[in-house]
């Protein structure tokens, strides 16, 4: 990959952006791997495009971190997604006593008009005797 320099904020600062040899820049990314957690790379720009050779040329911007970093990181990543899907689940839950609610009001409201209907009919029946 050669090296051109640019001024985009995107890059925080980084006056280097690669180009890799199909031609195509190649964007700041960030892997997620369990080997690389958060590790910046550049790469290359048509990797995911179907149809394109698959172009696998990048280059690593960050140091490798040592194993208790990724372990670290690693662990604050579950424990993100546990607190993420707990989030789901209790917004599920809302919307669903929401519902609950919405159903008790209008049987609450149905049954005031039961019974003023039969308040209603019964004193009629006690007036017109």
């Amino acid at each position: 990959m050669s090296q051109k320099s640019v001024s985009n904020p995107s890059y925080r600062n980084r006056s280097v952006i690669h180009e890799c040899h199909c031609g195509i820049d190649a964007p700041l990314m960030t892997a997620w791997t369990d080997s690389n957690p958060g590790r910046r790379f550049f790469g290359c720009g048509m990797y995911k495009v179907q149809g394109f050779k698959k172009c696998s040329n990048f280059v690593w911007l960050d140091e490798e971190m040592n194993p208790r970093a990724k372990e670290v990181i690693g662990n604050l990543l579950h424990n993100l997604n546990e607190e993420k899907h707990r989030v789901k689940e209790s917004m599920l839950k809302e919307e669903e006593t929401r519902m609950k609610i919405k159903f008790l009001k209008k049987q609450l409201k149905f049954n005031w008009f039961i019974t003023i209907f039969v308040l209603v009919a019964f004193i009629a029946t006690i007036i017109m005797k």
